[in-house]
């Protein structure tokens, strides 16, 4: 049994990829649910599928990814939760030996990397690719390694930290995601660092999917001043770093509860809207 969560707002590309999320639960008996933060869905254009459900968060002027995952777990029904993009075409084979992998103690899951639908996708010019090794230690001996790197322009494949399998108890231990962090990127490692050292879990990674390729746009135009994502993404690792070096390492589950107002959309809602 698995929980598919996808954050969404006003990204076209899960009208494309929806399908495969129906396929992969209709086949584990799971749920996707689609948390609309804010934006203006086309509910005609979305499957009628029972084991769709729609989250509805309103009064928010930009895009919070973090918090949104957090409202999503919130509603899901099962022990097993798959945090997911959009714009992401899933496989029911990766997604089995992913939740497989969760079974192991003390573990969490990623997907290993993605294929873009489109080679070079981001145009890289004399550059083939980017990418990086981050190491944090802690003084109580926890260890986390970030090795991130962007597409690579003559395969196509980059890393997939934001496809992440967890448990709803790891979940609950960590607080969620950081909704504190504002602007695109990071948010993803960031709940890698903090399930590696304030939980003590160990990452595993298994697999390939399909990314519908699209440009840096489409990615930032939802976030609140985001220029550069480079720059959105810097300014967010330094603030969740200080946190890291204050000891802290719970996200904001519980308070995104609190500070959001939620509602989950049924047909019969739509009907009479």
């Amino acid at each position: 049994m698995i929980s598919i969560i996808i954050a969404w707002k006003n990204r076209d590309e899960l009208y494309r990829s929806i399908d495969s999320f129906i396929n992969v639960v209709n086949v584990l008996k799971g749920e996707v649910i689609l948390v609309n933060y804010c934006g203006q869905l086309d509910y005609e254009r979305l499957p009628k599928h029972d084991d769709l459900r729609i989250v509805e968060i309103t009064g928010r002027d930009f895009f919070n990814k973090a918090s949104a995952n957090n409202i999503g777990s919130s509603y899901a029904k099962n022990n097993n939760l798959f945090f997911c993009d959009c714009d992401i075409v899933l496989e029911l084979d990766a997604v089995q030996r992913c939740l497989e992998l969760l079974v192991l103690p003390k573990s969490f899951v990623t997907i290993k990397h993605v294929q873009e639908e489109k080679i070079n996708a981001i145009d890289i010019n004399h550059i083939q690719c980017f990418g990086y090794h981050m190491i944090i230690k802690t003084r109580d001996g926890q260890q986390v390694e970030i090795v991130d790197f962007e597409e690579d322009a003559a395969t196509g494949i980059r890393n997939a930290p934001g496809l992440l399998f967890l448990t709803q108890d790891h979940m609950q231990k960590i607080n969620g995601y950081s909704g504190f962090m504002q602007g695109w990127g990071w948010e993803d490692q960031d709940m890698i660092c903090r399930l590696t050292l304030g939980l003590g879990l160990s990452r595993q990674q298994h697999g390939t999917l399909l990314h519908l390729s699209h440009d840096d746009h489409s990615r930032t135009k939802e976030y609140p001043e985001v220029s550069s994502r480079w720059e959105s993404r810097d300014r967010m690792f330094r603030s969740a770093l200080s946190r890291y070096d204050q000891n802290i390492f719970l996200g904001t589950l519980q308070e995104d509860l609190l500070s959001h107002s939620t509602r989950e959309v049924t047909r019969s809602t739509l009907c009479t809207a």
